[in-house]
């Protein structure tokens, strides 16, 4: 008896180890996740929107006429392209270069918008369109190597009001931007590093100049359309991370925990 009880039990351990393995064989690690903003419903909190990465990088509403409407992932977030509504990010700043970076996200607009920045002279942009190589439709990343400035662009036209998964990646070597988990662009680093050293907050939304939380902005050219599910990470992830996060919820995606993260995530939502 005891000896059927010790093979059932090693049986049954053995089960459990290949699918807690087989579930971080698929997942998305989320080592090193800085923030999250899902734009789900119930991570709103008063005039904040909750950064549920756990390092509380929430982000002020600013304006008064950011919504919540269906997404690509449960809910989203609209931008009315409004110079006066965008998120101020809480907390997160930076103020000395930055050795790896990955920022990903869903996106459905028709016109030239700004996703996030910390700054395009200072440290980066990121962006459908920009205001400095006459591109209005594709994924437009900056990163300031100090310097100068290096700007690059995707090839695939993504403001055709239809929704694409855009990740700009930066790992020391090369500057890489993906659409819909396929490379789009890529380019040399000139420097191991980006980021020329000021202090700078962030904004989603909108161009940011801002030396401390919630100050200046700049360009103003405001998103317009729909924000779903925006990462940023400092570590370059894998194309085969990069594939799973645009694989979107018809694949249930698992991010493995860390130390701040003790549950495993599922992308389990139906796509709208």
């Amino acid at each position: 008896m005891k000896t059927t009880f010790i093979f059932r039990f090693l049986v049954l351990s053995l089960m459990l180890a290949g699918a807690v393995a087989a579930s971080h064989a698929q997942g998305v690690s989320a080592k090193e996740l800085i923030i999250y903003y899902s734009f789900n419903e119930d991570t709103l909190k008063g005039d904040d929107v909750l950064d549920v990465s756990g390092n509380g990088n929430d982000g002020l509403l600013r304006g008064g006429n950011l919504d919540i409407v269906k997404g690509k992932v449960n809910e989203c977030m609209e931008f009315p392209g409004s110079a006066a509504d965008y998120i101020s990010v809480r907390n997160h700043m930076y103020d000395a270069p930055i050795e790896e970076i990955t920022f990903s996200v869903w996106v459905k607009t028709d016109v030239r918008g700004m996703i996030a920045s910390w700054d395009r002279s200072e440290f980066f942009r990121f962006a459908v369109g920009d205001d400095v190589g006459g591109n209005n439709g594709t994924t437009f990343v900056a990163f300031d190597h100090c310097c100068p400035i290096h700007d690059w662009f995707g090839k695939a036209d993504v403001a055709d009001d239809k929704w694409h998964h855009l990740v700009g990646r930066f790992d020391g070597d090369e500057k890489r931007i993906y659409v819909d988990g396929k490379l789009d662009a890529k380019v040399a680093s000139t420097t191991k590093v980006i980021g020329a050293g000021a202090d700078r907050f962030g904004f989603i939304g909108i161009g940011s100049e801002a030396a401390a939380f919630n100050a200046g902005v700049g360009p103003n050219w405001a998103f317009n359309g729909l924000m779903d599910e925006f990462m940023l990470f400092h570590r370059a992830l894998t194309e085969k991370e990069i594939e799973r996060l645009a694989a979107g919820p018809a694949n249930p995606l698992a991010i493995e925990p860390t130390d701040k993260l003790t549950t495993t995530w599922g992308y389990i939502k139906d796509t709208r």
